[in-house]
């Protein structure tokens, strides 16, 4: 049997890691691409499509434990950023974000 205080111990360790993890961002972006601007599909009317980008990232910790919603989108968004300039597309649409899996379309807009 294990004593309650190495019980407590590892728990509190096991919880510390899983918050740790679940609060960084994975995704780094150059400032170039910071400058890639994400917009609503009605916004684009005078923009012309240069391509879609599909990006993907981690949406799980272990098993079936989820990453925060709000980051994986955000990475998800930076990884189509990135793709985007190196299209030379000025602007991105999210298309949808599915199980870490996101799809956009990159446009050139004035």
């Amino acid at each position: 049997m294990i004593p309650a205080t190495k019980t407590l111990a590892i728990t509190l360790i096991i919880s510390a890691s899983f918050t740790l993890t679940n609060a960084c961002t994975w995704v780094k972006i150059p400032p170039e691409a910071e400058q890639v601007v994400l917009l609503p599909a009605d916004r684009v009317n005078q923009c012309h499509r240069v391509g879609q980008i599909n990006s993907s990232v981690r949406a799980n910790l272990i098993g079936s434990i989820a990453r925060n919603a709000d980051k994986v989108r955000n990475e998800l968004d930076n990884l189509a950023r990135q793709q985007a300039l190196q299209m030379g597309a000025n602007t991105i649409v999210r298309q949808s974000i599915v199980s870490g899996k996101g799809t956009y379309i990159a446009y050139g807009c004035p």
